[in-house]
């Protein structure tokens, strides 16, 4: 599994936002700090928008500005928000896909990882932005 770029731009676009959450930034002030064309930030913003993560504010001074707190959004709410619900097998959110899953001893391994993985990818935005500082010093 990869996730694409339009992924990576959206978890760009949130940790610009999570930086300063009571901010609404506008498409070129995203753009330019976290190298993302300015083509694709309408999309990503319609796309977290749907997702409940961010707000669209339109207008001459509109912009982006987060829904909820960055403590509320993890890299797995803005991935989902793009590919949708992520498994590494067909088989581990739907069983009845496979005839073996019930002797199956590789259901049980694709289970785990896949639940070690999702959790991995539940960091929060905060924790996030905190990582940045840290990596600033």
């Amino acid at each position: 599994m990869e996730f694409g770029l339009l992924e990576d731009y959206a978890v760009r676009m949130v940790l610009y936002l999570a930086r300063d959450p009571q901010k609404v930034a506008s498409r070129s002030e995203i753009g330019e700090a976290m190298d993302i064309p300015l083509s694709v930030i309408a999309r990503l913003g319609q796309t977290l928008e749907k997702a409940g993560i961010v707000e669209i504010h339109r207008g001459k001074k509109g912009g982006y500005r987060l829904r909820k707190s960055p403590d509320q959004i993890t890299l797995l709410d803005v991935l989902e928000g793009f590919v949708g619900k992520i498994s590494l097998n067909r088989c581990v959110d739907n069983p009845r896909l496979c005839s073996r899953n019930r002797v199956c001893p590789v259901h049980a391994i694709w289970r785990d990882i896949n639940e070690k993985f999702r959790d991995l990818l539940r960091v929060k935005f905060s924790d996030i932005v905190r990582m940045e500082k840290e990596l600033q010093k």
